[in-house]
């Protein structure tokens, strides 16, 4: 276990003193972890144009560069990576026959595969909410959010996070859109019902959140306990017993 944070600071120690190629080290993970495989099993693939693994390189990148989606056009700082615009990005993260859920899911079962054998009573699902504020009232299901640290309702979108902590890491494994009834507008455009886009779609009008915490359990996600810190009515802390109903997906 001490040995986990010893090689993450060391880790985020060359980085900061540029003693390591961050190239490299993505590239090896991204070997490892098989995420062009993890990319095809999730259906995020195109018969043309650039391809789904360099688009997704780029965007692991983007935190260690402690850069913004919007430096991929506007700046020089990916200037010798590939030159798409900014439609190509956007359509990569926005469309609906992509599975990020899964994808995400069994990126993250990979990794705590990878570097963790901390005992079962020691593993937490969290949960927690947060609204980002928006000022577009155009912008689909953007509602109104009751904020509780500044005591009023703003306009936003809210996102359920929900993430696996073994005492010392913490493991981002999904995440859900929640919106209000109280919306800024209803117009909501038209997506084949059989799409991911279309069921997380309804599940962000849904009146029960915690639904992806049911799916997660479902696939093999193993705790001893859920909490949440969330200020959604109805969110309560739960006690889970071992949680285990069937392995993860192949």
């Amino acid at each position: 276990m001490n040995s986990n944070i010893t090689f993450s600071l060391s880790l985020q120690k060359q980085i900061q003193n540029q003693t390591i190629s961050i190239d490299t080290e993505l590239n090896r993970a991204f070997g490892e972890l098989k995420f062009r495989s993890l990319l095809k099993r999730s259906g995020i693939t195109k018969n043309k144009g650039y391809a789904m693994i360099s688009l997704m390189f780029l965007f692991v990148l983007l935190p260690f560069l402690k850069r913004t989606l919007t430096d991929f056009w506007s700046s020089r700082c990916l200037e010798n990576q590939i030159e798409a615009q900014k439609d190509t990005y956007y359509r990569f993260i926005n469309h609906e026959r992509f599975n990020w859920r899964k994808f995400v899911y069994a990126l993250a079962l990979k990794v705590i595969a990878h570097s963790d054998d901390t005992p079962l009573k020691e593993k937490v699902l969290i949960a927690n909410d947060s609204i980002s504020a928006k000022t577009g009232k155009n912008i689909e299901l953007v509602s109104y959010h009751f904020d509780h640290k500044i005591g009023r309702s703003i306009l936003g979108n809210c996102y359920l996070q929900l993430g696996y902590h073994n005492g010392i890491n913490f493991y981002p494994v999904d995440v859900a859109l929640i919106s209000s009834f109280n919306r800024a507008n209803t117009r909501l455009r038209a997506i084949d019902k059989r799409t991911c886009g279309w069921k997380r779609r309804k599940e962000a009008l849904d009146k029960k959140p915690l639904r992806c915490c049911r799916w997660l359990t479902g696939h093999g996600m193993r705790a001893s306990m859920l909490r949440l810190f969330c200020s959604k009515p109805g969110l309560h802390m739960t006690k889970l017993s071992a949680v285990f109903v069937r392995p993860a997906m192949a």
